[in-house]
């Protein structure tokens, strides 16, 4: 049986769920309208995701991963070690994880790291050249935060053409602050979203690790109630696991090279015109594995083409129509 062959495969994801399309569609023959499922079918899908681990999840629907221990390319700028555990999506699978997770993709975009306790960093690369830290000491927070809820409308209107849920920014967490000894820019803001009409914040890290030829800009989504747990981990991972290639380093700069034509506080502010590219309905539902199947699942359920071209590929056949006209037995 195909289901057999992924898990002989090691393919664990898929092959959860092709047993888990396979028994939907064979408890019960007669077959939705298309685009649906039925409240049974929904449910048992469901049930088979929620046991699944979130890059299970991904890898069943088809978004390619690397698992760690392994090193992942992050373009030709830089690479980051991935410990036992963690995940990585890279260039192949970008384009799918976005559109699942309700992201938009900005064409920067060079990789997500998926941690195992659910915390996520999103890497995206602007070659914008050297920036020098000349206004190190002049961030002014009050300021910027200001022109970052003026600059909210904006991207609201684009999540809204996608039929998104809307964001709004709740105040400073970390005030915007520069590390003079590892060239890195770092700040983070309570965010709120019109899912629940703005009720629940949670919270949104930025991180904008400076280079030779441009920025990587680093975006960690995680749960609030355990971000000070999550910030150490996922600082750890950057200062031990992350680096630019040899040559793109912020301290090779040469004379001659590009220089960007904004500095640190623009920085900021780029940082908050990506609130609608990194935050989602993934952050919404706050960054737990506990939490990542319902939203999975649901994506999973809109596209009911997929199960059901996927359920003929791993049976050979049809599930039988349900026909109105056809003679009583």
């Amino acid at each position: 049986m195909f289901c057999s062959s992924l898990l002989r495969a090691g393919r664990l994801g898929l092959a959860a769920l092709c047993f888990a399309v396979v028994g939907v569609f064979a408890q019960d023959a007669t077959a939705p309208e298309e685009g649906e499922l039925t409240a049974e079918q929904q449910a048992a899908l469901a049930e088979a995701m929620s046991q699944m681990s979130f890059a299970q999840q991904l890898q069943a629907v088809g978004v390619p991963m690397t698992t760690g221990p392994a090193t992942a390319q992050l373009g030709d700028i830089a690479e980051v070690k991935l410990p036992e555990g963690y995940h990585f999506v890279g260039a192949d699978g970008l384009e799918l994880f976005y559109e699942l997770t309700q992201n938009m993709l900005n064409g920067n975009e060079v990789g997500v790291v998926l941690s195992p306790d659910g915390w996520m960093l999103f890497f995206d690369f602007d070659d914008i050249g050297y920036v020098a830290d000349d206004e190190k000491d002049d961030l002014d927070a009050a300021e910027l935060m200001e022109s970052m809820v003026d600059g909210q409308e904006a991207a609201n209107e684009a999540r809204a053409e996608r039929g998104w849920d809307q964001m709004r920014l709740q105040g400073w967490v970390q005030q915007p602050h520069y590390d003079t000894q590892t060239n890195n820019l770092k700040w983070a803001f309570n965010l709120s979203s019109s899912t629940d009409n703005f009720q629940e914040t949670w919270i949104n890290q930025n991180i904008r690790l400076l280079g030779r030829t441009g920025v990587m800009n680093v975006t960690m989504v995680g749960n609030p109630a355990n971000f000070a747990a999550e910030e150490a981990a996922a600082d750890a991972l950057l200062a031990n696991n992350f680096s630019y290639l040899p040559g793109e380093r912020y301290a090779e700069f040469k004379e001659g090279d590009k220089v960007a034509q904004y500095g640190l506080a623009a920085l900021v502010l780029g940082g908050a015109g990506a609130v609608a590219a990194k935050t989602g309905l993934l952050a919404k539902l706050g960054i737990m594995l506990g939490k990542f199947w319902k939203f999975i699942a649901i994506g999973v359920i809109a596209f009911f083409s997929f199960f059901k071209n996927l359920f003929r590929r791993l049976t050979g056949s049809h599930p039988v129509e349900k026909n109105d006209d056809a003679p009583n037995a």
